[in-house]
């Protein structure tokens, strides 16, 4: 989780005060953060992630404009603080519970309309002159807690509590980066609002967790690109980007699941992707320092850097054996997602299953073929693994230049 870090460094930034002042040289930029998260979240369909950064700028520019600029008045840019920081963590949360159906979508309008309105509503409730709304947003619920160490109200601690905690329940299920940014940002804008009614302090740290957000869109699209949603394993892409940079020996091994076609007609293509993530598990575990890829379909390929191609021998062989003697039970439809401690019999025999790989490896010990051309003599060599009866390591020398 690198947003803790990004915190961290923002907040000792602005303990610092010969280090503020370079704070100050950037602050008018910080605006710029918000619009590029909002555009990248917009381009790779972040929608989420896309009302949260709005969100926060909102919730910045209303504060600088209205509770710290020259339209500030008293009490009235205390109201808007306090409700600012009740509203924030309650839309924050809003977000990530509503299910997502894009910015455009009648979901995502009626989302448009409920914040776009907010400010005109709460500025029309604390103008009314009756000031209930005033002392609702500053009720005192929570007599008894020692909160000296926060300027917040009472009802913003527990909309930020119940966010905080909602929002870590679903990263602890689900880990993954879009969920850890919204967690992060959350804490961002509790230090923003803690800091304060607008100024540098509280833009810092809003600016902070747009950044936090435009790092997530950045991950998620690296993730989506380069590692396969099945397997876990990198990708296709990830292999010709490693293949572009190798220079000297390597072996390239192609890796192909025998009869999985019979797999996918005859038990269904749930099996077969139970199949795969099995054989994708055992080659990420391989040995000799080989890294493991998706190529496609029940296609996969290993790249050893720095080793001739019958150095690898006694590694694929390894591994052809290890996939060949494990007993692949078929998952039930109703299985659980974690194995129990103590799960129950099984009222009948389970199906199993046994999966065996071919395997076909090339080096690159001539320095006239390309990478394109020790990928072809891999395939070739699988193709003769295949050939000669499956279940087994075919290796293809290069010639010794």
């Amino acid at each position: 989780m690198p947003e803790g870090p990004l915190l961290l460094v923002a907040f000792l930034l602005l303990q610092w005060a010969a280090a503020r002042e370079w704070v100050v040289d950037f602050a008018p930029v910080y605006p710029a953060v918000f619009v590029i998260g909002a555009l990248q979240c917009w381009r790779f369909h972040r929608t989420r992630l896309l009302f949260a950064i709005v969100l926060l700028l909102m919730a910045d520019r209303v504060l600088l404009h209205f509770a710290f600029g020259a339209t500030a008045t008293q009490p009235m840019g205390g109201a808007i603080v306090n409700a600012v920081a009740l509203l924030l963590p309650l839309n924050l949360l809003a977000v990530v519970v509503v299910p997502e159906r894009g910015p455009t979508t009648l979901r995502g309008l009626l989302m448009w309309l409920v914040i776009i309105a907010q400010p005109g509503i709460v500025e029309r409730l604390l103008g009314s002159g009756e000031g209930w709304f005033a002392r609702f947003l500053d009720a005192r619920v929570l007599e008894g807690f020692y909160f000296g160490w926060t300027s917040l109200p009472h009802l913003s601690i527990l909309a930020f509590v119940l966010a905080f905690v909602v929002l870590v329940a679903r990263l602890l299920w689900e880990p993954n980066e879009e969920k850890s940014a919204q967690m992060w940002a959350l804490v961002a804008a509790a230090f923003a609002l803690n800091a304060g009614a607008g100024g540098l302090n509280s833009t810092t740290y809003f600016a902070v967790a747009g950044l936090m957000i435009v790092q997530a869109v950045i991950d998620v699209s690296y993730r989506l690109a380069y590692q396969d949603a099945l397997t876990g394993l990198p990708t296709r892409r990830g292999f010709n980007e490693l293949l572009e940079q190798l220079v000297g020996h390597y072996t390239v091994a192609m890796v192909d699941v025998d009869h999985f076609k019979q797999f996918n007609d005859k038990h269904g293509h749930e099996v077969g992707d139970q199949v795969l993530r099995m054989v994708a598990a055992e080659l990420g575990k391989v040995s000799g320092g080989g890294k493991a890829f998706r190529y496609g379909g029940e296609e996969f390929t290993i790249v050893f850097e720095n080793k001739r191609v019958e150095d690898t021998q006694p590694h694929l062989e390894k591994l052809r054996a290890t996939i060949a003697g494990r007993v692949f039970t078929i998952r039930g439809a109703f299985r659980p997602r974690k194995k129990p401690d103590q799960p129950k019999p099984p009222k009948k025999p389970r199906k199993t299953l046994k999966v065996t790989v071919s395997i076909g490896a090339a080096d690159s010990t001539d320095p006239k073929e390309t990478a394109e051309d020790v990928v072809k003599a891999a395939d070739q060599a699988l193709y003769t693994a295949k050939q000669t009866g499956r279940n087994k390591v075919w290796l293809r020398a290069r010639p010794r230049i």
